[in-house]
């Protein structure tokens, strides 16, 4: 494949890039590169499909073995892309997404460099308190998100590709758009 070939859903914590990276990614042919994590499944996470769930010691020692394209530390809990996993997608020829954080996104762009697009996804501030109330997210949770939200939202100007995502068709359907710039034949 020539070109970019490897799509990163960033953007804002809360902002929705994971439900539009799993509606989008698959339309288009593309396979999922999960992310590592320590953390426990939420009800709402589909094992295989959101992460790969490690315990503490496993992500230690796989991050020893060198596995690991980047590591992050998130409100306590590790996350990273193995190498492996990446590799053995991009070798299916079809392109891959990943949903990362702005720290893991410029990981992958540095390391992948023009093979890499960054699709950058917000809301703005009250809308994102709106939205994570709404789903009964922990006040703490809440605060937290909102005290990261004006470093988050400035990595939108390090991005390829920029979406506020107030509506899910019109969002889908720009993202579609810009999509189609980088797999022409897709969709």
């Amino acid at each position: 494949m020539s070109g970019p070939d490897i799509f990163v859903f960033t953007g804002t914590g809360g902002s929705g890039r994971k439900t539009i990276a799993h509606k989008i990614g698959p339309e288009f042919g593309l396979v999922h590169v999960p992310s590592c994590t320590t953390k426990k499944p939420r009800d709402k996470d589909i094992t295989a499909r959101d992460y790969c769930y490690m315990s503490e010691e496993e992500f230690a020692a796989a991050e020893e073995r060198g596995e690991f394209l980047q590591t992050a530390v998130i409100a306590g809990h590790r996350f990273g892309v193995r190498r492996s996993d990446l590799e053995e997608a991009l070798a299916k020829g079809k392109g891959v997404y990943l949903i990362l954080n702005k720290d893991g996104a410029s990981a992958i762009k540095r390391l992948y460099g023009e093979r890499v697009v960054r699709l950058f996804m917000y809301v703005d501030k009250m809308t994102l308190r709106e939205r994570l109330e709404s789903k009964g997210t922990p006040y703490e949770l809440v605060e937290e998100y909102m005290d990261n939200y004006i470093e988050e939202v400035r990595y939108r100007k390090s991005c390829e590709h920029v979406f506020e995502f107030l509506d899910l068709e019109r969002t889908l359907s720009a993202i579609r758009r810009t999509l189609k710039q980088y797999l022409p034949g897709a969709a």
